[in-house]
């Protein structure tokens, strides 16, 4: 089985990443959490990744071992996303009225800071607007607020996290280093499952 599976922060958007720590929050097994982990961020359905072989699922989570670990990425002052240009304000003393008010709103409730990590994200980061001679700076506009937060959404970890590392710091450990802890377990149950096939070869020819 062949997939696409991101190897640094920078294959996983902020709409996956929230997706992940929502499966970190759940009371489930330890593999049923990789194996919903490995679905979000290939795209594939969570039926597809449980056919996949020991060896394949082992794979999967070592290549996301880079999950347990901090970013090391520096600030952007603007980026592209789905062809679209951004201006990352990286000082709140650069707001306006209307990112100040709104970022002091979302962050009323801080249980509440991973859900809304995208409209956080559309208060730093404002898009240009496209015109004939090229892209031009505006301000923030909080009528726009949520198309860009919808946008946001796409956007990678690598950009969003050295932004907001302030407020993300304590999300970022909730991995709790599930995956590598995982890769160890596997080899305990890879090698009880060939010892229990040999066993099985051995009465079969008796």
């Amino acid at each position: 089985m062949k997939i696409n599976i991101p190897t640094d922060w920078s294959g996983v958007t902020i709409a996956e990443y929230q997706a992940i720590q929502s499966v970190l929050n759940e009371d489930a097994e330890e593999y049923d959490k990789n194996m919903a982990i490995i679905s979000i961020v290939t795209g594939q359905d969570i039926e597809y990744i449980e056919k996949f072989s020991l060896t394949t699922y082992a794979k999967c989570v070592k290549a996301l071992s880079f999950l347990t670990k901090p970013l090391q990425q520096k600030k952007v002052k603007k980026f592209f996303c789905k062809g679209k240009k951004y201006r990352v304000f990286s000082d709140v003393y650069d707001f306006n009225g209307g990112q100040y008010i709104t970022l002091m709103h979302l962050l009323k409730d801080p249980d509440k800071v991973m859900d809304n990590l995208h409209e956080l994200m559309a208060v730093f980061c404002v898009p240009y607007e496209k015109k004939w001679y090229g892209w031009k700076r505006v301000k923030y506009k909080s009528k726009n607020h949520s198309e860009v937060a919808k946008e946001m959404l796409e956007v990678p970890m690598s950009i969003v996290q050295p932004l907001s590392a302030f407020f993300l710091a304590n999300y970022l450990k909730s991995t709790s280093h599930i995956l590598e802890y995982s890769v160890k377990k596997l080899e305990v149950i890879k090698a009880k499952a060939e010892n229990q096939l040999a066993h099985l070869k051995a009465d079969t020819v008796g």
